[in-house]
């Protein structure tokens, strides 16, 4: 009898470890199987990636927003530029505006000198006529090409200042503008 019960001991035994063998190959075939299913689907997942970004209907989209964006820094700059042109204008006005009024002060410095020489009696009125009636169209002159130049400048500065609010105008309503004006609010 004990030989029986030695050998049923032995064949439990052998079948436990051979469930025990089995259960553990099992469960490092399902962790090998979990590795490879992750792996797999990060693969699969970068080639969605892939795929999507070389769809060509993506890529087209991406262009057209590209552009889109090319279009706004472009009309940006011409608002700078065109903001820069303006000063530079300006400048030029305030300068052409200091020396015709250096003018304007000199002449007026001109008539009271002669003023005294009239009253003076050291110069006669035909003299002083004479003499001042061609400083007088000069100014004359220089006073009109100044106006003809500040309506020019008038007129050039409304175009330019057209041109930039429609330009703010057409880049408030674009895409990205609308993402910089909610920002600012």
């Amino acid at each position: 009898m004990s030989k029986i019960i030695n050998a049923i001991i032995i064949g439990l035994f052998g079948v436990v470890c051979f469930s025990a063998g089995i259960y553990y190959s099992t469960t490092e075939f399902e962790e090998q199987v979990n590795v490879w299913d992750s792996n797999y689907q990060i693969i699969t997942d970068k080639v969605y990636s892939f795929e999507k970004v070389s769809d060509p209907k993506t890529i087209r989209l991406y262009v057209n927003e590209l552009n889109k964006l090319l279009d706004d820094m472009n009309r940006l700059g011409n608002i700078i530029d065109g903001g820069d042109e303006l000063e530079i204008v300006l400048t030029n006005y305030e300068k052409e505006y200091g020396r015709l009024k250096n003018k304007v002060s000199d002449v007026l410095d001109e008539f009271e000198l002669v003023e005294k020489k009239l009253i003076n009696h050291d110069i006669t009125l035909s003299d002083f006529t004479d003499v001042n009636m061609e400083k007088i169209d000069e100014l004359k002159r220089k006073i009109e090409q100044q106006r003809q130049y500040t309506a020019d400048v008038k007129v050039s500065l409304e175009a330019k200042v057209k041109d930039i609010e429609s330009d703010v105008i057409i880049i408030k309503d674009s895409k990205y503008g609308k993402k910089i004006w909610k920002i600012k609010k």
